[in-house]
């Protein structure tokens, strides 16, 4: 599929991507174009699916979650379905993804202390085997795909 992006979509994306809450008029001066332009390509990106949403990022440490754990999930032979629905039942499970090989998930969960990681775990063991490790740095967080 050839890319329906232009160099202003690409200038709009990257400020968007800095800075989700800027302006109509600030994205405007930034690209060189008026405000009406940037709200219908915006609206356009949006239409066509390139822009899914605008969100907030929330700081765990600031909520009181010192650790963030991975964790693959292995489901037991035919208990798939159950741990799927347990995993997104499970608020302390922030992000996962199905995906192939033998695991069947891969998760990131967030703990407020190494403690709470055993009883969590122990609510998945009728499921699944589970391999754990815990996250010391995320050099690259969640980025923008290249435009």
């Amino acid at each position: 599929m050839k890319n329906p992006l232009d160099d202003l979509d690409r200038s709009i994306l990257t400020a968007l991507s800095r800075d989700a809450r800027v302006s109509w008029k600030d994205l405007a001066a930034e690209a060189g174009v008026s405000a009406p332009t940037i709200r219908d390509r915006v609206k356009r990106l949006q239409d066509i699916g390139v822009i899914q949403g605008f969100a907030v990022e929330f700081s765990p440490s600031a909520l009181g979650f010192s650790l963030e754990a991975v964790v693959r999930f292995r489901p037991l032979p035919g208990k798939r379905h159950v741990l799927e629905a347990q995993i997104r039942e499970t608020h302390r499970i922030v992000q996962c993804d199905k995906v192939t090989g033998e695991d069947g998930f891969v998760a990131r969960l967030l703990l407020k202390d190494i403690g709470e990681l055993d009883p969590l775990l122990e609510t998945f063991s009728r499921m699944a085997t589970t391999n754990t490790s815990i996250v010391k740095s995320s050099p690259v967080r969640m980025r923008p795909p290249p435009f």
